[in-house]
C-alpha cells in the first residue's frame, strides 16, 4: 500500500493580522504485508507555526514563530502464536525562524534547532477476546545545533520511557488503553542534572450512541524547552471531548495541563475550553465555526495570559 498527501491551512485574524499564518504539509507513507510480518514507513515535511502563548515564544513577540519540521519513520510488526512484536525508529529535524519583539529587536530562535531520534520496542500478549497486555520501552536522543546556546548551556540529552499497560474493550462501545511506568532524561550539561519520574498514559473512548462519542486522554511526559535555566518540562496533560456526528457535528472540549520547569521555580497551569460546529456541505467541502477560551496561570512574572478566540473555517478535500 502507498499513500501520498498534500495539504495547507491559511489562517487570517480579523483583529491581529500579525498572527496570520500559512501552514503546509507533504507526506508519503507505505506498508508491505508479508504474512505474519509487516513493514511500514513514511516521510513528512511541514511548514508550521508556534503561536504566541507557547512556552518558548517570548511574551514580547509580535508574531508566531515559523518553523520547518521534517520527520521520517520506519517500523515493523511480527505476529506469533503467543506474542506480537512491534518496533519503530524515527528521525525528526526542527528548524525555527527568528521573530520580532514589540520594541523592534530580533528574537533569536536558533537555540531551538535540533535533531531528535526515537526508537520504540513493544511486546504484546493477547489475553482473551478484546484484551491484551503490553510492555513498551522508548529510547530518545535530542541533539541541538548550537552547543552551547545563547545562555551558555548544552541542551543535548538522552533518555528512555518504560511502560506496562493493557488495552481492552470494556464493552462493544467502550475501549481503553491504560499504561504506567518510569521515565528518565539525562542532560549533557552537568548544571541540568537528570529528570527521573513516573510516567503514565491513558486513552478512553466511549461511543455513547451511533452519533455521539466521548473521548478522554491523559499523559505525563518530559518535554523540551529553551527557557533560561530550565532543562525540560515535566508535564501532565488531560483532555476530554464530546462529539455529535453525521453531517452536522457539534463538539465540546476541555483540556488542562500542569507544567513544571525543571531546575527553576516556574510552574504553569493552563486550561482550555472550546465549542465547535461543523457542517458537511458535501464529501469535498465543509464549514467549521467555534469559540475557544484559554487561560494560563504562572508563578513567573509576565507569563499569565487569557485568550478568547472565535473562528470560521472552510475546508476543502479531494
Amino acid at each position: 500500500r502507498l499513500h501520498l498527501a498534500a495539504g495547507g491551512e491559511l489562517g487570517f485574524f480579523a483583529d491581529s493580522s500579525s498572527d496570520d499564518y500559512q501552514d503546509l504539509e507533504l507526506s508519503t507513507a507505505g506498508s508491505l504485508d508479508l504474512g505474519a510480518t509487516s513493514v511500514e514507513g513514511g516521510v513528512q515535511l511541514k511548514r508550521a507555526h508556534d503561536p504566541r502563548g507557547s512556552n518558548d515564544v517570548p511574551t514580547s513577540a509580535t508574531e508566531p514563530v515559523i518553523y520547518r519540521d521534517v520527520s521520517a519513520q520506519i517500523g515493523g510488526r511480527h505476529i506469533t502464536n503467543g506474542l506480537h512484536y512491534e518496533s519503530q525508529f524515527a528521525l525528526r529535524r526542527l528548524d525555527f525562524d527568528d521573530s520580532t519583539a514589540r520594541n523592534g529587536s530580533l528574537i533569536r530562535n536558533d537555540d531551538r534547532d535540533r535533531l531528535e531520534l526515537r526508537e520504540t520496542l513493544r511486546i504484546l500478549w493477547p489475553l482473551d477476546l478484546g484484551r491484551e497486555a503490553y510492555g513498551e520501552v522508548t529510547f530518545n536522543q535530542r541533539q541541538y545545533d548550537r552547543t552551547p546556546d545563547d545562555g551558555g548551556r548544552i541542551r543535548d540529552s538522552a533518555g528512555y520511557q518504560m511502560l506496562g499497560g493493557i488495552r481492552l474493550d470494556l464493552t462493544d462501545l467502550i475501549t481503553a488503553d491504560l499504561a504506567a511506568g518510569w521515565m528518565n532524561q539525562t542532560y549533557a550539561d552537568p548544571a541540568f542534572g537528570n529528570i527521573g519520574d513516573y510516567t503514565l498514559r491513558g486513552d478512553f473512548d466511549w461511543s455513547v450512541t451511533r452519533l455521539t462519542n466521548i473521548a478522554f486522554n491523559a499523559a505525563r511526559t518530559v518535554r523540551e524547552t529553551t527557557q533560561t535555566g530550565a532543562s525540560g518540562i515535566l508535564a501532565f496533560e488531560a483532555g476530554i471531548s464530546h462529539e455529535l456526528r453525521r453531517r452536522l457535528t457539534v463538539s465540546l472540549s476541555a483540556d488542562y495541563s500542569a507544567e513544571t520547569f525543571q531546575q527553576t521555580t516556574r510552574r504553569d497551569n493552563t486550561s482550555r475550553f472550546g465549542v465547535g460546529v461543523r457542517y458537511e456541505l458535501n464529501r469535498l467541502a465543509r464549514i467549521e465555526g467555534g469559540l475557544a477560551y484559554d487561560q494560563r496561570n504562572s508563578n513567573s512574572a509576565g507569563e499569565d495570559y487569557e485568550r478568547l478566540q472565535s473562528h470560521i473555517r472552510l475546508k476543502l478535500e479531494m
